[in-house]
């Protein structure tokens, strides 16, 4: 990839999460554990060379975390960014929604010793909340969205310039009560059927609904207030991002003068071009943002 793009900057991740929290709450409390993982990962970095590295603890004080995962946290990126210098990239990924921020993260203390914080701006609505809800819309009256969210982690001290806003490249998916009752906030009983590819329920690749969205079979309405599109089939109910809502997303990127912008994840853009050009999202954010 570089062999193509010199000026590519490439990170080195660790995380996630389904790693959870438990094995960096403890390692973030205790000095030694700090180094051991401080120096095993800029040895990983200096092997394959990578420009950068960035944590994605999923999350501190969450999650089988303790409270003080918030100020160790502070130390361990304190640490890291002295052992690894300021000539290269150091990231960390991090929880939206303001509840997320006040209990995980001390954002003027972090923000010293940070390149930029990518923000999780997806999942603020899911089957869990028993009813249908967009999973990352850009604005709302009356639950999370992605511009409350931007707004709470510069409020708490993070310059815009340092943030970086998530967009999903999947949808989250509802099997509806009632087929009768299919806008935003219908009651839902369990999420929606699994895909082919991701093969689990409640979530779907944009590579995938775009496959079903080719069939003419289900209804798309766009929600102007929330600035996203959803769809429904029967029983079936899908918020996703499509190129129109993530076209608006960047252009709220750049009026915010924020960081830039990532995606979660590359493997389910429509890389093959099945429903048309290849990567449409990416394509998307890449035109929006140059």
């Amino acid at each position: 990839m570089k062999s193509k793009n010199p000026n590519l900057k490439t990170l080195l991740a660790v995380g996630g999460w389904k790693e959870g929290s438990v094995n960096y709450s403890k390692m973030a409390g205790n000095t030694s554990l700090r180094s051991n993982f401080i120096t095993s990962a800029i040895n990983l970095m200096n092997k394959y060379g990578f420009d950068g590295f960035d944590i994605d603890w999923e999350y501190p004080a969450q999650r089988g975390g303790v409270p003080q995962d918030k100020a160790n946290f502070v130390t361990l990126v304190r640490e890291f960014r002295q052992a690894l210098g300021n000539g290269r990239l150091l990231s960390i990924a991090a929880g939206a929604t303001p509840s997320q921020i006040a209990t995980s993260y001390n954002v003027s203390a972090l923000i010293r010793d940070l390149d930029f914080i990518n923000v999780m701006t997806y999942d603020l609505h899911g089957s869990w909340d028993g009813v249908t809800g967009a999973n990352a819309p850009l604005f709302s009256s009356s639950g999370l969205s992605v511009s409350q969210c931007i707004d709470a982690w510069i409020a708490n001290g993070a310059p815009s310039s340092k943030l970086v806003m998530g967009i999903p490249v999947y949808g989250r998916t509802f099997t509806l009560t009632n087929s009768q009752l299919n806008g935003i906030g219908a009651p839902t009983s369990q999420p929606g059927a699994p895909g082919p590819f991701t093969q689990e329920a409640g979530i779907i690749g944009y590579n995938e609904m775009c496959l079903k969205l080719l069939t003419n079979q289900w209804v798309v309405v766009w929600h102007d207030a929330q600035k996203i599109p959803y769809a429904y089939k029967g029983n079936q109910w899908v918020s996703y991002d499509g190129t129109r809502s993530v076209n608006i997303k960047v252009t709220y990127v750049k009026q915010r003068d924020l960081g830039g912008a990532m995606i979660w994840s590359i493997d389910t853009d429509d890389f093959r071009g099945k429903c048309g050009s290849k990567y449409p999202i990416l394509t998307t954010i890449k035109n929006g943002l140059i």
